[in-house]
């Protein structure tokens, strides 16, 4: 497994408007690693830091007072600016139902707070190291297939298809190494940050559905044997 090396100094902008709440995160990251911090209590005061500074990473609270933690996630992935950031949503909100819709609206990962400082860095690191690991970002359009990295948006015959952030990843995963085998510990590391093993169930079922949803053109991703799959054009 190829290793990628993580900026010596990450810019973390954390998004949270209970002063107790930032002060523990605030430190959970300043023990546990180099990170350069900038806070925002509101949606307004998040997007005034982001114009002064781009983030490697945003920690996002999903109750601010002045806006739903979810509008600001769908405003910073329409803005070409901001939308490649990784966000983590941190929130009291333990519903299944509010972490798929903070996932289906671009966030790269959730957690439930209070959460463990250790397993907050470790969760920052993975989801770096996931957009590190997908390589630059490339556009596609070739037989049918057309995907845009920037807009995170893929269309089939000029239809748009709606996926998951991981589906997309995956797909951006196996079509930026196309003709080469990906293996399935690859896909485990980079996408989920686990084992082939760990991973194992999670990737089937995304694989299936990734290939429910390019239909015809689902056959351009082949499975080779037991160890992974190839894209080809």
């Amino acid at each position: 497994m190829e290793e990628f090396d993580l900026p010596k100094m990450t810019k973390v902008l954390i998004v949270e408007d209970e002063p107790a709440q930032m002060e523990l995160t605030k430190k959970a990251l300043v023990e546990h690693g180099a990170f350069q911090l900038a806070f925002g209590q509101n949606g307004q005061e998040a997007f005034r830091r982001l114009n002064e500074e781009v983030p490697d990473l945003i920690l996002l609270d999903l109750g601010l007072p002045d806006c739903d933690g979810l509008d600001v996630c769908r405003r910073l992935k329409e803005e070409e600016r901001f939308r490649w950031i990784p966000v983590i949503m941190l929130t009291g909100r333990s519903t299944v139902v509010d972490k798929i819709t903070g996932l289906e609206v671009g966030a790269d990962d959730y957690l439930t707070k209070p959460c463990d400082p250790g397993e907050l860095v470790a969760r920052i690191r993975a989801v770096l190291r996931r957009k590190q690991a997908l390589g630059p970002v490339t556009d596609y359009d070739k037989a049918g297939l057309k995907i845009s990295a920037d807009r995170r948006q893929v269309w089939v015959n000029g239809t748009a298809l709606a996926m998951t952030p991981k589906e997309f990843d995956l797909l951006l995963m196996l079509v930026s190494k196309r003709g080469a085998l990906v293996t399935r510990e690859e896909i485990g590391q980079v996408i989920w940050g686990k084992s082939a093993e760990e991973s194992a169930r999670t990737l089937d079922t995304h694989l299936w559905r990734l290939r429910s949803k390019l239909g015809e053109l689902a056959e351009r991703i082949e499975t080779v044997g037991k160890n992974g799959y190839r894209f080809s054009d």
